[in-house]
This record gives structure tokens, sequence and C-alpha cells, in this order.
């Protein structure tokens, strides 16, 4: 049996790993503003999370970082 291989890549990172990213970000950022009740703040979180998001991402080895 071979292996079925999916090399589709969001900038660089797998399809998964990406939107898996987005979704937690996104999620993360929602919660803040309704904490917050500010858009202001849940953008600014947002734009916090995608930056650790990137230099976390970029950071692992192996498939994943590439």
């Amino acid at each position: 049996m071979t292996a079925i291989r999916n090399h589709t890549r969001i900038l660089g990172l797998e399809r998964g790993t990406a939107v898996l990213a987005f979704v937690t970000c996104s999620t993360f950022a929602c919660g803040i503003a309704a904490l917050t009740q500010s858009i202001l703040t849940g953008l600014i979180a947002a734009a916090g999370l995608l930056a650790a998001l990137v230099l976390t991402l970029g950071t692992l080895p192996g498939e994943i970082s590439r």
C-alpha cells in the first residue's frame, strides 16, 4: 500500500496546520474582543496572535516548517 501525499501548502505550511492556526487565532481574537467589548482590542489581539503563530510555526523542525 502506498502512502497518499498531499503537498498542498499555504505560506509554506501544510494546509491543515494553516487552517488550524487561522481558526485558533480567530477564536481567541473574537473571545478577547467579546470580553473587552472592544473591536480595536480584538484586532490588536489578532495581530499579536498572528505574529506569535508565524514565529512559532517558523521554528518547528522538519516538514511542518517548510
